[in-house]
C-alpha cells in the first residue's frame, strides 16, 4: 500500500451548509423505505418458523391440549413484538440521525483520498484526510466511486455528517 503525501493547507471542510429541496426529499425516501414492506417480512418469517416448528412437532400434535395452540400461537405473537420492537429502536436511531442532518445541514470537504477499502459486507469504504494531521474522514461510497476514484486524487465530498452518507462525489477543480 502507497503513502500518500498530504498538504493540509489545501484541505479544507465547510460544514453546515443548508440542504437543498433533492436533499431534503432524499433523506424523506430514506425514511419511507425504512418502513416499506417490513410488516409482511417479518410475518412471512415468523409463518416459516411456525411451519418448520409445526413439522418437527407433527407426531405431538395428537397430545396436544387446547393451552398447548393457545401458548403456539403466543409465541407467535411474542416473536412479531419482538421483531417489532427492534424495528422500532432503530427506526428511533435513524430518525434520530436523520434529525440532526436536516438540522445541521451537510459538509462539504475538499480533501485527498489516503485510503480505500471493502468490507466483509460488500461496502466500500474511502478515507478522506481530514483538516489537521491524523484526522481522517471515513465514508461508505457506491462501488462505481470506488472504482472510479484513486488513492491520492483530490476530491471534493458533500456528505450528511451524522448519517455518514456521500451526496456527491467529484474530483476537485482548483480555482487557479
Amino acid at each position: 500500500m502507497t503513502k500518500v503525501l498530504i498538504d493540509y493547507s489545501q484541505i479544507h471542510l465547510q460544514e453546515n451548509i443548508p440542504l437543498n429541496e433533492e436533499e431534503l426529499n432524499r433523506i424523506a425516501i430514506h425514511k419511507r423505505d425504512f418502513y416499506k414492506d417490513f410488516s409482511g417480512v417479518v410475518i412471512a418469517v415468523i409463518m416459516i418458523v411456525m411451519i418448520m416448528a409445526g413439522y418437527f412437532l407433527k407426531n405431538e400434535f395428537k397430545n396436544f391440549k387446547y393451552y398447548h395452540y393457545l401458548l403456539f400461537i403466543g409465541v407467535a405473537v411474542a416473536l412479531y413484538l419482538f421483531f417489532l420492537l427492534m424495528h422500532w429502536l432503530l427506526c428511533q436511531y435513524f430518525k434520530g440521525r436523520w434529525k440532526k442532518d436536516i438540522k445541521n445541514g451537510k459538509n462539504r470537504l475538499e480533501s485527498i483520498i489516503i485510503s480505500k477499502h471493502k468490507t466483509e459486507g460488500d461496502e466500500y469504504i474511502i478515507t478522506f484526510a481530514g483538516c489537521h494531521k491524523g484526522k481522517k474522514i471515513r465514508l461508505p461510497v457506491e462501488k462505481t466511486d470506488y472504482d472510479q476514484y484513486e488513492m491520492g486524487a483530490k476530491v471534493v465530498v458533500n456528505y450528511f455528517k451524522y448519517s455518514q452518507e456521500v451526496i456527491s462525489l467529484d474530483y476537485f477543480e482548483s480555482k487557479d
